[in-house]
């Protein structure tokens, strides 16, 4: 019966998939030139954003994992990984590199580690969920001074998304204790056991890491130059697959409003699919200050669906699955949108002329044009760089002060 059911689902889920090609050619066909200035936006912010911010995250991540960088920090934070997250010393550096690298960064380290044995599918999923953020780029750069014209605002939207990310993880954590049980054993794990030493010894923690950092370069066992061009290749596939989702649902989005005009909120639909296209429709819309904040807060934990997507790309063939990772974007959109609102007027008492100048902003815009052009809104390629450079101290910081506190962790446990 079982059987019968799942195959009754394969057949439901083919027939909706091959309407919904169906239905996207036609539109296409019947509309092509607006069809393809909207798919010419989605390859604006993928080429101007998204492919410069992520190609040196996404070639570290294999560097760091064929040297063996990786696995030690892993030892190293272990203690506190575990305890607060209920996830392997050796997937915690990933946590540092989703809040500063951004989607799709995250799933691809986590996706690597799996296929080395470090970690299991569960704990895949769940430290991709959980390292799942917007990458600050997006957030001060794109939306704070491109979309929102003020850059304060991009400060409120940040803090907001890294809280409510955290909050999500931990409170998903607290409602799923079953998980530490299922857990595999890692590296770190298995050399406390043939080496029979006090795990909270900090002399341990050290040398295991070196250990660790050692046996994982020599699995690897490829040259430097052969390392690089393979994380290179890695790192561009990535990425021609990201651009290939945000092109899809740029026109998606576009069919969509077009089918729907007066149906359904043009910001909805975008936020609800993509991003950066959502978040751009959002600020569009004449809302009240925090409601439009906190409704940008909401898109940024959701992520839209093809973020989703994108990450189901690489962890699906890896056999990991993907329902703990929607419902933690469920949760922290939840909690984005709720906790903008909670701090909204801390926030304006804190950055004085806020209010005034989004207020000026907004005049301006609902005078004008309905239509605006994306590629007048998105930074220049200087500004990226800049701001890429921030990103790469950023991750370096948050992983020396991971380590900090997962040291004076253990110190304490010691006494």
């Amino acid at each position: 019966m079982s059987q019968v059911h799942r195959k009754e689902r394969s057949l439901l889920s083919t027939l909706i998939f091959g309407i919904s090609a169906v239905t996207l050619v036609a539109a296409i066909i019947y509309a092509p030139g607006e069809t393809f200035q909207a798919s010419g936006q989605g390859l604006t912010i993928w080429w101007r954003i998204v492919f410069p911010a992520l190609l040196p995250f996404i070639v570290l991540i294999e560097i760091m994992l064929a040297s063996g960088f990786a696995h030690g920090v892993g030892v190293l934070l272990e203690p506190f990984t575990r305890k607060a997250l209920g996830l392997p010393g050796s997937a915690g550096w990933i946590l540092p590199l989703g809040i500063t690298a951004g989607y799709p960064a995250a799933a691809s380290a986590a996706a690597a580690l799996y296929r080395q044995g470090k970690i299991s599918a569960a704990e895949a999923e769940k430290i991709v969920s959980t390292s799942h953020f917007c990458s600050p780029m997006l957030i001060i750069v794109v939306i704070g001074t491109g979309f929102l014209g003020h850059p304060r605002l991009a400060l409120v939207l940040l803090i907001v998304h890294w809280i409510s990310g955290l909050a999500a993880g931990i409170t998903l954590h607290l409602l799923s204790p079953h998980d530490r049980s299922t857990a595999l054993p890692t590296k770190s794990a298995e050399a406390v056991t043939s080496d029979q030493i006090d795990p909270l010894s900090s002399s341990f923690g050290f040398r295991t890491a070196l250990k660790e950092m050692e046996r994982a370069r020599l699995q690897d066992a490829r040259g430097f130059g052969k390392m690089l061009g393979d994380s290179v290749s890695s790192a561009v596939q990535t990425l021609m697959a990201t651009g290939g989702f945000i092109l899809i649902f740029a026109v998606i989005i576009h069919i969509i409003n077009t089918a729907l005009p007066n149906i359904i909120p043009h910001s909805f639909v975008a936020g609800l699919m993509e991003v950066h296209l959502g978040t751009f429709a959002i600020a569009r819309d004449i809302l009240s200050p925090a409601i439009c904040i906190a409704f940008l807060g909401a898109a940024l934990g959701w992520s839209g669906i093809s973020a989703f997507l994108q990450v189901r790309a690489i962890l699906g063939p890896a056999g990991i699955g993907g329902r703990i990772f929607l419902i933690h974007r469920i949760v922290h959109g939840a909690y984005a949108y709720v906790l903008t609102l909670l701090l909204w007027k801390p926030f304006t008492e804190w950055l004085p002329g806020t209010l005034p100048a989004f207020a000026a902003i907004r005049e301006t815009e609902s005078s004008g044009s309905q239509y605006y052009d994306i590629n007048s809104f998105l930074p220049n390629l200087q500004l990226v760089s800049s701001w890429l450079e921030t990103q790469l101290w950023l991750f370096l910081l948050l992983v020396i002060g991971m380590l900090g506190f997962s040291l004076i962790w253990r110190n304490r446990s010691q006494q």
